[in-house]
């Protein structure tokens, strides 16, 4: 099986148990997956909205609910290609089908609320999909319900377990309880966005102790790669407060949190250039061991003139390449 075959398959079967009608509320570690799947490998974006259709067309009003959370969730996390394919007119006329009401008002109001919401982050842009279906259905007397000026929901990516324990701040915006989705208060939301920026910030402290130290190796790339998947998810909060979905103090604190997000990245790229620099030997170096080595050689058959055979030096490295591709996600900022 190929790579890109092993991708949609990946996609397929977390799509399913994300949608699974046993669920209790969605499970936003699997949610996020999808999300790295799309950000990892754009050609895939087209089954994952695929797979999140056929669940929209189960006939079940908690699979239909939980893919419709599942899309918002992509939607905000995901790359431009998944925007393309949601604002596809097979799958917007299934999301608007489901706001007649037939599978229940939860189901409905979801439904009505994302068509509003992409009417609104879309407006101008070259997606006119999403304002068209919203258009039609206000002129057929719709009833869009209000959309809330939710905080901007910021989630630190997964950590592995070679980092020090701390909290993941990934607790739920939503529960389903038969399919009723409960969202958090404003005051929660800021609360919890407020934590997040606190582990974001422990994260930047861990990193510059583990260079004052000097230590590399799987803890610190954990670290690194953790810190790397936030930068797109802090571009994203950080449009959302200028936007007017944060208060200023709450801004200026994700501003801060931001700077010094990229002064720690920066630092780090400057130790891992001083890191390589000290590890290889300089090119004129190299040259002259060559040539040394070469000026001992022997033309004559059977080796050189002491007898003892040469090698030419190898340069050395003791740097494991570091991957620099992070996977999409973020910021399930909400509109």
């Amino acid at each position: 099986m190929d790579e890109y075959a092993q991708d949609v398959a990946e996609a397929e079967d977390l799509v399913a148990r994300s949608t699974d009608e046993q669920l209790a509320g969605p499970e936003w570690a699997l949610n996020m997956e999808i999300c790295d799947c799309a950000n990892a490998n754009h050609e895939v974006c087209d089954d994952i909205v695929r797979f999140l259709q056929r669940r929209l067309q189960s006939g079940s009003p908690r699979v239909a609910l939980l893919a419709l959370i599942v899309t918002e969730t992509v939607v905000k996390n995901g790359p431009p290609a998944i925007h393309v394919q949601v604002a596809s007119r097979a799958f917007l006329t299934e999301v608007a089908a489901l706001s007649d009401g037939s599978l229940g008002v939860d189901v409905q109001n979801q439904a009505l609320l994302l068509i509003r919401q992409w009417a609104d982050a879309f407006k101008g842009g070259e997606l006119q999909a999403f304002q068209d279906v919203y258009r039609q259905l206000k002129m057929q007397g719709v009833a869009f319900p209000d959309v809330e000026n939710d905080v901007p929901v910021f989630t630190p990516p997964t950590s592995t377990a070679s980092a020090s324990p701390m909290r993941s701040g990934r607790d739920e915006d939503y529960t389903v309880t038969d399919a009723t989705p409960v969202r958090r208060s404003r005051e929660q939301q800021l609360e919890k966005l407020h934590v997040d920026l606190k582990v974001v910030m422990e994260k930047i402290g861990q990193l510059r102790d583990l260079h004052a130290r000097g230590r590399t190796g799987e803890q610190r790339d954990d670290v690194l790669d953790f810190l790397r998947q936030c930068q797109p998810r802090m571009n994203t909060l950080i449009e959302g407060g200028i936007m007017g979905k944060i208060d200023e103090r709450t801004l200026e604190e994700c501003l801060n949190v931001n700077d010094n997000l990229m002064k720690a990245l920066e630092e780090s790229k400057l130790k891992t250039d001083d890191m390589m620099r000290f590890d290889s030997p300089p090119p004129g170096h190299r040259a002259a061991g060559l040539s040394a080595g070469m000026s001992q050689l022997s033309l004559q058959e059977g080796g050189n003139a002491s007898g003892t055979p040469r090698r030419a030096p190898s340069p050395r490295s003791t740097l494991t390449t570091m991957d620099d591709d992070f996977d999409n996600f973020l910021t399930r900022t909400a509109k």
